[in-house]
């Protein structure tokens, strides 16, 4: 086995920890679903389920399953009406091959139990877990609260909520180790104390988010800042819409703004696509302007597994030829039963500023979501 450098291996371990850490599919809007609120309690999607998404999760997701499958642990336990429980259990076993590392690792790397109590027109959410050692936990293997937030519903369109929860920005995939979220700083375990208003209509949704950062972890120098999101539904299978971010931490400020798209070809085959472009604007050194894009081709061969292809590519100083990183996929994404995914990926990367050759890394998911 070839020696590891620092440099990769802290890339491999930064990449292998903690991808895919949110449950949502924003491709589901290709059978006509334009708001995340038809699946999820969060107005942005993501996270516990309403009853009516556990039935889609076994409906239009699942291969195979029958209907009791798309209660909370299968029907083993009925809550009350009035409560929705749920979590998110992941791991994963990652391999890198690169010209100076080449390594496999298997990561624990999410264990956590979700509530959504409801009252009328008022819903209190929250989860309780663990997690690894990440950036955004330093501490890592102790019990914490990955998120949580009091919404309230005046009407079916209006939703406003506060407290702890990921920025309404971009696509809000389940991979977070995209170069539209890791890239950008939204990746995963970057939730911050947020006040959100958003209009959920039929053919538009739009998220204005004041952000404050995380006032209980100042070490952690996250963002504080304004968010502004904005979706268009087109026909019954095309949304797309544009982003914009103001931030500023002890490091500087940056502004970010790009378009993004969620195309439902038919409804077997979507693309997801998004460009984000980034004026940095450091405290020491000078202004950066740089870019980011993402797209995923996808095809469900039959009903639960899927078929992709990837593309990534990040440039985020203009001004740096070097300053480049490119990756290149393909994978398999199965659903066997409701509340089970299974995530096989085989990438091509490169960073230029540590190599111009490109390094094989491939992962499978385990993902079970009670």
């Amino acid at each position: 086995m070839r020696k590891p450098s620092g440099f990769l291996l802290l890339l491999f371990l930064s990449l292998s920890t903690n991808s895919s850490l949110l449950l949502a599919y924003p491709e589901m809007s290709r059978h006509g679903y334009a708001n995340c609120t038809a699946c999820h309690v969060s107005s942005n999607g993501g996270g516990i389920l309403t009853p009516y998404g556990r039935q889609l999760s076994q409906e239009l997701l699942s291969t195979w399953g029958k209907e009791e499958e798309s209660k909370f642990l299968y029907g083993a336990f009925h809550p009350p009406d009035w409560l929705n429980l749920g979590g998110d259990f992941r791991a994963v076993q990652t391999y890198l091959n690169s010209p100076k590392v080449e390594q496999g690792k298997f990561i624990f790397m999410q264990a956590d139990l979700e509530a959504a109590v409801s009252l009328k027109k008022w819903q209190l959410v929250t989860t309780m877990g663990r997690q690894e050692p990440t950036t955004f936990n330093p501490a890592g293997g102790t019990i914490f609260s990955r998120r949580h937030y009091v919404n309230y519903r005046p009407t079916d369109q209006l939703s406003l909520r506060a407290g702890r929860f990921q920025t309404a920005f971009g696509i809000n995939t389940a991979d977070h180790m995209i170069v539209t979220k890791r890239g950008l700083r939204f990746d995963e375990g970057s939730e911050t104390y947020n006040v959100e208003a958003a209009w959920l209509g039929d053919d538009i949704d739009t998220f204005v988010t004041a952000v404050f950062g995380r006032p209980d972890a100042p070490q952690l120098n996250l963002d504080k800042g304004v968010a502004i999101r904005s979706g268009v539904f087109l026909g019954e299978r095309f949304k797309t819409g544009l982003s914009y971010f103001y931030g500023v931490n002890d490091l500087g400020k940056r502004h970010l703004i790009g378009p993004y798209g969620i195309l439902g070809i038919t409804p077997r085959f979507f693309v997801l696509l998004e460009i984000d472009f980034q004026n940095n604007r450091p405290q020491t050194g000078e202004l950066q302007w740089g870019a980011v894009n993402y797209l995923r081709v996808n095809y469900e061969v039959f009903r639960g597994v899927h078929a992709y292809v990837t593309q990534e590519l990040s440039k985020l100083d203009f001004s740096n030829s070097k300053n480049t990183t490119e990756a290149y996929g393909i994978g398999l994404q199965f659903f066997p039963r409701p509340h089970l995914e299974i995530q096989v990926t085989y990438q091509k990367s490169r960073m230029l500023a540590a190599s111009t050759s490109f390094s094989d890394f491939a992962w499978v998911l385990f993902h079970f979501y009670p």
